[in-house]
């Protein structure tokens, strides 16, 4: 199976048609143990009813994903093993992570940075320091709540 977001064809669809209540389920990955705690008390606080998975590396996010299927991936960008660019790559080649929307974070703000992103693929581009409301509606809006 691949995927082509374009097109619509080879996209997997979620769907809880006929099953019990589907927790939706985010994966963050975030080498910054701060940053890891702010994001888990964002979550706790906001969005109390989507279980937050971390990684804390780019390799151990991408095996999470690949199991665990989340509805959504926070991607950093600058991780220590490989970018949040590279990991995207993989995710996109992968026909079990393929459909999973994306969303890069990053301190770095630049114009380039988020075109970059864009031309990569990820959903959507969120810069640190977050605004937390703002971020709240982008991963609800991209959860499809």
């Amino acid at each position: 199976m691949w995927c082509n977001k374009a097109s619509g064809m080879g996209v997997f669809l979620r769907g809880n048609a006929g099953m019990e209540e589907h927790k939706q389920t985010v994966l963050y990955v975030e080498d910054n143990p701060l940053n890891m705690e702010l994001m888990h008390h964002i979550f706790r606080k906001n969005l109390p009813a989507v279980q937050l998975l971390k990684a804390e590396t780019a390799e151990s996010g991408l095996q999470i994903a690949e199991q665990q299927q989340p509805d959504l991936i926070i991607l950093d960008i600058g991780l220590p093993d490989l970018d949040g660019y590279e990991a995207m790559e993989y995710l996109k080649k992968d026909q079990r992570t393929c459909h999973i929307p994306v969303l890069a974070i990053s301190a770095f703000a630049q114009q380039a940075d988020i075109q970059r992103a864009e031309q990569v693929g990820f959903a959507g581009y969120v810069t640190k320091p977050i605004q937390v409301k703002a971020f709240t509606r982008t991963v609800e809006q991209l959860l499809g709540g």
